[in-house]
């Protein structure tokens, strides 16, 4: 299968507790639930588009134990292509602890094992030559760096987003690396520590330094997508209740994604992209609530009816 898609970051191990309240110091609480599950926000990106009906791809490392047999058998089910997934006999597959209250906020301590141990090597030119879209999710920024360096090569489009390593960089350790992207994904904290304001129109100061489209993910606020000429804001699809918001910008992402590639407007596809996003945080765990393509084009038909008849105000 040569993917339309790949993603390149992290794969983990989820172990999510849900909880009524976060303990305080030496405090214990009971959780009330809990699951295990595959998660990082690359590999929760590349299984959402293959639900949505894109071939995706997977490149990063997973450790030689019980945990990284687990993570790949869940990539094969899922039908993510991981020809590139490298198998590191030195570093742990990577964990990530996450408790979640009941109104769906999460906290997370990571270990990143193996997937501090990506690099230069692991990125198979030809192999990403062939793909029209290149994304990269939460990696160190020399990764990134060499990432752009390969798509800049070739007709692939470079999709990113950087997470919470842009606060450690700030906007002049990511020139390099903006000038090769063509969609920037941030949410209002990492927008704040890149241009100093969580207005969602500051974006507007990072087109300067190359990308075509910076994506503002707001959560509950919906989404904020800015281009040289055009601004568009699209709405939240809200579940009936917010159960867990982890993987629900990398669903959104993924959904985004798979629109544009399918021809859809960019409005329509930021809107398809809320919907599914939406559709997660109603349900637990990253991999859990990710739609497939039916049930996710349902509601985006129903939700985009409404609002053409003005009975939702955008």
């Amino acid at each position: 299968m040569v993917p339309d898609v790949i993603a390149i970051g992290n794969a983990n191990v989820d172990i999510i507790m849900y909880v009524e309240k976060v303990p305080a110091e030496d405090e214990a609480v009971e959780a009330y639930d809990t699951i295990i599950s595959a998660g990082g926000s690359a590999s929760n990106y590349a299984v959402a588009l293959s639900r949505l009906n894109v071939k995706s791809g997977f490149i990063g490392r997973i450790g030689s134990d019980s945990f990284g047999e687990f993570i790949k058998k869940e990539f094969e089910k899922e039908k993510v292509d991981i020809s590139h997934l490298k198998i590191d006999s030195r570093y742990p597959t990577g964990k990530v602890f996450i408790i979640v209250t009941r109104d769906g906020i999460r906290r997370m301590i990571a270990y990143r094992g193996a997937n501090a141990y990506i690099s230069r090597d692991d990125l198979d030119e030809e192999y990403i030559s062939k793909a029209k879209i290149v994304h990269a999710a939460s990696i160190r920024k020399e990764l990134a760096e060499d990432i752009a360096k390969i798509v800049s090569k070739y007709n692939a489009a470079f999709s990113y987003d950087p997470g919470s390593i842009v606060c450690k960089y700030g906007i002049k350790g990511f020139i390099n690396i903006f000038k090769h992207v063509k969609i920037l994904y941030l949410n209002l904290r990492e927008l704040k520590c890149l241009t100093g304001s969580r207005d969602p129109e500051s974006a507007s100061q990072l087109l300067k330094y190359g990308p075509k489209l910076v994506v503002v993910k707001m959560g509950s606020k919906g989404s904020y997508i800015v281009l040289s000429d055009a601004r568009i804001r699209v709405p939240p699809y809200k579940p009936k209740q917010v159960v867990d918001t982890t993987g629900a910008g990398d669903v959104f992402a993924a959904a985004l994604t798979a629109s544009l590639l399918k021809g859809y407007s960019l409005w329509d596809s930021a809107l398809f992209a809320s919907v599914a996003a939406g559709i997660k945080v109603g349900r637990k765990g990253a991999r859990n609530g990710i739609p497939y393509e039916q049930e996710a084009l349902s509601i985006f038909n129903e939700l985009r009816e409404k609002l053409s008849r003005g009975l939702i105000l955008s």
